[in-house]
């Protein structure tokens, strides 16, 4: 049930200029939104190397995958033109990014590979963890105690990446999500967005195909799925938790769910909808200072240059 709904009227025109100065919003209905004027453009210089699709945060500056050849932007919130700081490359992608302990680990979607960058020699070559042909690795979670895990969107299996292994590589482990997590044939993308609960021990997934939350726990050796009961998110893409709020990011209608979790995370109950002017197909969200960056993948137009909004972050929901 919808408690509370807030649409955010943004910018009247998305910058484009260097400066990328934000226009103060337009009012709607005779409405003027007070945090409109605080959203900025960011610009991906020299946007040529596919859509852009993931972003992480690490204090400093932010991180931006391109999914063509994994070229990765990197900016901070002064700056409104963010520039390239890994060169891509043939055979490499960039969809979901995480930072951890100086590291960015990036999902290579179809590549089936996870490259893990060491962000103080940008140039080195990242190690490669691998996990075969036929899927689409899409999202990822870094937990405290160094564990990854990435979601498939193409195979009913979750991928699980031992502290150990990031410096030595390899193929990592797989976890069956089958026959809990209904998985759609192709062209259909499934497990997306992730995050993680309980020092990794328990784990929040969407499905974009039937838009269902699925809570993941580890206890004993093995492994429960179930799902939670939440109102559907068909499309549902990259997620965070923001104090205590899940936020789900959808491509269409273009906009970021908020939703209140029960104590056990057992259901989800959406209290906000957060749209914005200059969302142009969504992909994921990092919560960074005083600003949600939301990712415009815009596969449905592709338009020049690629964009990064940075929508005001409410603090005290």
């Amino acid at each position: 049930m919808i408690t509370r709904m807030r649409v955010t009227v943004a910018v009247a025109a998305l910058v484009v200029s260097a400066l990328g100065v934000s226009t103060p919003a337009s009012a709607e209905d005779g409405h003027h939104d007070e945090h409109a004027a605080k959203t900025v453009v960011y610009i991906l210089d020299n946007s040529t190397h596919g859509n852009p699709e993931g972003v992480a945060w690490d204090g400093r500056f932010f991180y931006v995958g391109a999914t063509g050849d994994g070229t990765i932007y990197r900016g901070s919130l002064g700056d409104r033109v963010v520039h390239t700081f890994i060169a891509g490359k043939t055979g490499r992608a960039a969809i979901g990014l995480k930072v951890f302990e100086g590291r960015l680990y990036v999902a290579g979607g179809t590549t089936g590979k996870i490259f893990v960058y060491d962000l103080a020699r940008p140039a080195a070559a990242p190690v490669t963890l691998e996990t075969g042909p036929g899927g689409f690795l899409n999202d990822l979670v870094v937990t405290g105690e160094g564990d990854i895990y990435i979601t498939d969107s193409f195979r009913p299996t979750l991928w699980h990446v031992a502290p150990g292994q990031v410096k030595t590589g390899g193929i990592v482990d797989a976890i069956s999500v089958s026959p809990e997590i209904p998985y759609a044939g192709s062209p259909a993308f499934n497990l997306n967005g992730i995050v993680a609960f309980r020092g990794g021990h328990e784990l929040l997934v969407v499905n974009s195909s039937d838009g269902k939350l699925y809570r993941i726990r580890f206890d004993h050796g093995g492994r429960r799925i179930t799902p939670v009961v939440a109102p559907p998110l068909v499309g549902g893409d990259g997620m965070i938790v923001d104090h205590g709020a899940l936020i789900v990011v959808r491509g269409n209608p273009a906009s970021l769910s908020v939703l209140k979790l029960a104590s056990r995370r057992s259901r989800a109950t959406l209290v906000e909808v957060i749209g914005n002017a200059t969302l142009r197909g969504p992909s994921t969200v990092a919560a960074a200072d005083e600003r949600y960056l939301v990712v415009n993948a815009d596969f449905a137009t592709s338009t020049r240059p690629f964009t990064v909004s940075g929508l005001p972050r409410q603090l005290n929901r």
